[in-house]
């Protein structure tokens, strides 16, 4: 009965929870409590349907695509060669070991390939394995290693900043040092133009912006009639403010002339507000193309966003969350607050409809078959599907009138709601199995799985740190995202106690997917 499933699935949320939370000598279970009470739960009967896990999967996976979706082409862009190169190795270093060993013990390609996609706990590995040879002994194999490997990877990844005794705090503030560095504070300077050529030639407060990558955000010049001359000319003798970076005010200073003190008073009746973007109408839109703050002579000087500074550049696409300074006449003040928003609490925490027209998306993309060479036919599945499209529909935003950017409220709720109905499924469903499945085929399956998790994570990882220098929160999410877990992943940002890691889980997680999935193919062609 479906009252009885959902008895259990609140059940095991609630005391894996407590016992998670408890901690002895500064060490807790976290979510791994919660695949014990479920495993435990699944072993005497108390199981959840399929149905339950697909769901908390699809939304948790949907919500850390939105909030990742920037981020990820970023990464991708900086630093994706290096993470999806180590992604692959590790991979292909557990595909190695596992064949090897288990040609050596003289084990059939098929429960060789149920070892290895049971390892990684992918469920999309272990059915295109299956398109290759359906056999039960595969999906025996993956029913009996499973469980292991998801408390293995997961307990990997909690005891892994313990074995290199690093301090995690530290980690995320030399992570946080590291993203500012790359983004530098915007500063704001004033300058009294004092090069001879704005005498003799016509140059435009744009023509100087574009050319200097920076934003004029005051001006002391002649008196402008129009509210609607946003590009004035500008002249010798002009004072100026203008933000920028240390390295483009710098170069202004060559372009203008002299640098003058903060002290000089603008007799422009203008105020800086510090604004939250929560208008709908505004999100996902680019600064250049806002409209209504330009008839008001409002300028957006500055965008903060996940603790960093961002130049206000005319491209740059406004997301929800955004904490921007404007300038304004003070007599518009009470209008650009109300186009800005600046209050988070009116945004719909509940517009599903983004939520489902993008899950939805990404289900009908992962059911398209792709063709691989040497590989055949093989489909992204569903979790690829979802990734994918929740990273895509976060990077752009919104399209027309449907903004895909969700609160942050909403981000969390979906997160986590998603998680702890999927571990609470994904267990009592492994648990079930678990008892029977080692009293016919013993321990051997799961020792080899055991084996080559244990080295070629801890190969990765010492790769990572001893050679490549990487920052911890990157590895963790690095080595949940090449092992396309979720479970890592939620441990991962539990014990740093942020989401970075899911940044890297992104950027490597769609080739991670795709590898394990020809790599299980492989598996049954090969030998």
């Amino acid at each position: 009965m479906i009252n009885n499933e959902i008895f259990y699935l609140f059940a095991i949320i609630s005391v894996g929870y407590i016992l998670g939370n408890v901690k002895i000598k500064g060490f807790s279970l976290d979510v791994t409590a919660m695949l014990i009470v479920a495993l435990i739960a699944g072993h005497y009967g108390m199981v959840i349907s399929d149905a339950f896990q697909y769901f908390g999967l699809a939304i948790f996976i949907y919500a850390v695509g939105l909030q990742s979706g920037p981020g990820f082409f970023d990464t991708i862009k900086h630093e994706g060669l290096k993470l999806n190169l180590l992604a692959a190795l590790l991979l292909v270093v557990l595909f190695v070991i596992i064949f090897a060993t288990g040609h050596f013990l003289h084990m059939p390609k098929t429960i060789i390939d149920g070892i290895f996609t049971g390892a990684l706990t992918s469920v999309p590995a272990l059915a295109a394995a299956l398109e290759i040879k359906h056999t039960p002994a595969t999906s025996v194999m993956f029913g009996l290693v499973y469980p292991f490997g998801i408390v293995a990877t997961v307990l990997f990844i909690r005891l892994l900043p313990v074995f290199f005794r690093v301090d995690l705090q530290k980690e995320v503030e030399a992570y946080e040092a590291a993203q500012k560095s790359r983004f530098p504070d915007i500063l704001t300077r004033n300058f009294r133009i004092t090069n001879e050529n704005f005498k003799t030639t016509q140059i435009k407060k744009s023509q100087i912006e574009a050319m200097t990558s920076t934003v004029i955000e005051r001006m002391s010049t002649e008196k402008i009639d129009s509210t609607e001359d946003d590009d004035i000319l500008l002249r010798y003798g002009d004072v100026i403010r203008v933000c920028g970076t240390e390295e483009q005010l710098g170069n202004l200073s060559i372009v203008l002339g002299e640098s003058i003190g903060e002290e000089h008073v603008f007799d422009d009746n203008m105020i800086v507000l510090r604004l939250l973007t929560t208008s709908k109408e505004i999100i996902g839109k680019k600064i250049g193309t806002v409209k209504e703050l330009k008839s008001l002579r409002a300028v957006i000087t500055k965008v903060r966003r996940a603790g960093i500074d961002i130049a206000a550049y005319p491209n740059l696409t406004l997301r929800l969350g955004d904490k921007l300074h404007v300038v304004a006449p003070e007599m518009y003040a009470e209008k650009v607050t109300k186009i800005i928003g600046n209050d988070l609490l009116k945004y719909p925490a509940a517009d599903f409809l983004p939520i489902a027209l993008g899950v939805v998306v990404g289900i009908l993309l992962g059911s398209v078959p792709l063709a691989l060479p040497f590989v055949g036919t093989i489909k992204l599945s569903f979790v690829g599907g979802i990734l994918i499209s929740a990273l895509v529909l976060g990077r752009l935003g919104r399209v027309g009138p449907i903004v895909w950017n969700l609160s942050p409220h909403s981000t969390s709720l979906l997160k986590t709601l998603g998680q702890l109905i999927f571990m609470a499924t994904l267990g009592t469903n492994a648990g079930k199995y678990l008892v029977e499945s080692l009293e016919n085929n013993g321990f051997i399956p799961i020792l080899v799985a055991l084996g080559a998790l244990l080295v070629a994570l801890a190969v990765v990882a010492l790769i990572c740190r001893a050679i490549f220098k990487m920052n911890f929160i990157d590895i963790l999410g690095l080595l949940s995202g090449a092992m396309t877990s979720t479970p890592t992943l939620t441990m991962a940002n539990n014990i740093t106690k942020t989401d970075y890691p899911s940044i890297a889980y992104a950027a490597v997680y769609p080739l991670g997917l795709v590898l394990v999935i020809v790599l299980a193919q492989l598996g049954m062609k090969m030998m």
